[in-house]
């Protein structure tokens, strides 16, 4: 199997939404709005005039807000993973305790918050590979560690989008703490340990 990883740019944002509007989701229409926009969340929004998820996720990736990156195969998006620099996230500023972000606020941190593969993709090691390529570019970038955010007791595999346990930890990752909704997983880079 040929494919090709490559970092989401503006200039990729047409085969972005090309696979959220017409691939991602073909096996789950209930989530076919989602565009990955969650962690980007801010409440300020609340006070804006409405716009769909569409509309917020094209000024993302223009602004280079939404960061992460594409796999394509034969020339299509079969594969995304939302990553980037966990300060950019205003889901993880606004939602999660703040007392668990208090040993990294001096550190660099990657955040890897999504996974989405085609359905007919899936099984076939592409968000591994993803995975592999976040962890390699996050470590040339200077980053302390990356971290996972996967859920913890039953879910279906549509629920699995941040990933799962076993899965980060086969990539290297450990429990670094639990919280009510979830676990926070880390893989430390270069010579940093925690």
């Amino acid at each position: 199997m040929e494919y090709e990883i490559r970092r989401l740019t503006p200039g990729s944002r047409v085969d972005y939404l090309n696979f959220f509007d017409n691939i991602a989701f073909t096996d789950h229409p209930d989530w076919a709005q989602c565009y990955c926009i969650h962690f980007h969340w801010q409440s300020k929004w609340d006070d804006e005039p409405p716009k769909s998820n569409r509309d917020r996720i094209i000024e993302h990736i223009n602004s280079g807000g939404l960061q992460g990156y594409l796999v394509y195969m034969d020339g299509q998006v079969v594969g995304w993973c939302n990553a980037n620099d966990k300060k950019n996230y205003a889901a993880l500023k606004y939602n999660v305790n703040p007392e668990l972000w208090a040993d990294d606020k001096d550190k660099k941190a990657k955040s890897v918050v999504c996974f989405l593969v085609a359905p007919d993709m899936r099984g076939k090691g592409i968000a591994t590979k993803l995975l592999d390529r976040v962890c390699a570019d996050a470590e040339v970038d200077g980053y302390d560690f990356i971290e996972a955010y996967p859920s913890i007791g039953n879910f279906d595999m549509y629920s699995a989008h941040h990933g799962t346990v076993p899965f980060f930890e086969k990539c290297g990752f450990i429990i670094s703490k639990q919280h009510e909704n979830g676990l926070i997983m880390r893989k430390y880079l270069g010579t940093y340990n925690g």
